[in-house]
């Protein structure tokens, strides 16, 4: 008679216990290590901090007593009345002195440049038969005035077209003009329009 078994069985499996002794001391072995390692962190980076904690109360100490004598040198000086009268004083000056800076960069002036540039395109711009006997400048150049006599009156246009070809600010400006007849000649005046 044969008979077949079933090794695969539940019953014939051989049961594992999941706490042995051998591993019961291997997972306290190893929360030991861990333990040892987590203490040894904690304390080394203790040691680190009251090390630098001791260097910042140093430094500490230094710059109470910097600021201490720093303290009692100001007591002295303000102790000084008429040091700190002059101290209010020249601030006051400086400041008066940055309101006119900042009040003379912001206005306008007029020409701070000068006229000579005007003066030459007039006598550039002269022609044969043509006499300036007056002229004027105002608001810093923007106003011209300029009075003469010619020969014949067609000159005056030509005079003007001259002006207006020139390098300053005159070429810019729209002249009236005045044309009146004297004895042996016209005498005529040119002003902007802004007169």
């Amino acid at each position: 008679m044969n008979q077949q078994i079933n090794l695969y069985l539940p019953e014939f499996k051989t049961r594992k216990d999941l706490l042995t002794v051998m591993a019961m001391a291997q997972l306290i072995a190893v929360m030991l290590v861990v333990m040892v390692v987590v203490s040894s962190y904690e304390l080394f980076t203790r040691w680190r901090l009251e090390a630098e904690l001791l260097d910042l109360r140093q430094v500490l100490a230094a710059e109470t007593s910097k600021a201490d004598e720093l303290s009692k040198l100001l007591e002295r000086r303000s102790q000084n009345r008429e040091l700190s009268r002059r101290l209010d004083r020249a601030e006051d000056r400086l400041e008066s002195s940055r309101q006119i800076r900042n009040f003379l960069s912001e206005t306008k002036l007029g020409n701070v440049s000068g006229f000579s540039e005007q003066f030459k395109d007039l006598s550039r711009a002269t022609l044969n038969g043509l006499s300036i006997t007056e002229f004027s400048f105002s608001q810093g150049g923007e106003e011209t005035r300029v009075a003469g006599w010619v020969v014949e009156s067609a000159m005056v246009p030509r005079f003007v077209t001259n002006l207006q070809d020139s390098n300053s600010s005159i070429r810019d400006q729209l002249f009236n003009s005045e044309i009146s007849r004297e004895e042996r000649y016209l005498s005529f005046v040119l002003s902007t329009q802004n007169e």
